[in-house]
């Protein structure tokens, strides 16, 4: 199951972080006004704490050389973003949206996530 996720995050990541570091001037409105809407932080919360408590479930052990380690990570990192938007205060939100939401961010962002995705496509795919 590990390889599938290792498949399924990898492909995302390289795709997502492309399109961020290309299309960042169109994408940093968007985010702006995404720190506006309360109610559309919301339920982004509640599907990343979802959605990371199932791959911390899934995946439990914390060993970063393992795939399933890596995959764990995404899940925590989930969590902690979820948890983030659902807890903290709309102003801390906003400064705390508004402090990435700059275009080096979006290039530094963008590469790691390539960089996260050819290392988890790679090991899914069996190319290493």
């Amino acid at each position: 199951m590990e390889l599938f996720f290792a498949k399924l995050f990898g492909l995302y990541f390289i795709i997502t972080g492309v399109v961020i570091m290309i299309r960042r001037d169109n994408v940093m409105p968007a985010v702006s006004r995404f720190a506006e809407e309360r109610a559309l932080l919301l339920v982004i919360a509640i599907v990343e704490i979802l959605a990371g408590l199932g791959l911390i479930l899934a995946f439990p052990g914390f060993t970063l050389p393992d795939l399933a380690g890596w995959i764990s990570v995404i899940g925590y990192m989930l969590v902690v973003e979820g948890l983030i938007y659902l807890a903290a205060p709309a102003a801390f939100t906003k400064r705390f949206i508004g402090y990435f939401n700059r275009p080096l961010w979006y290039v530094i962002g963008g590469a790691l996530s390539v960089a996260a995705g050819l290392y988890l496509a790679g090991k899914g795919f069996g190319y290493f």
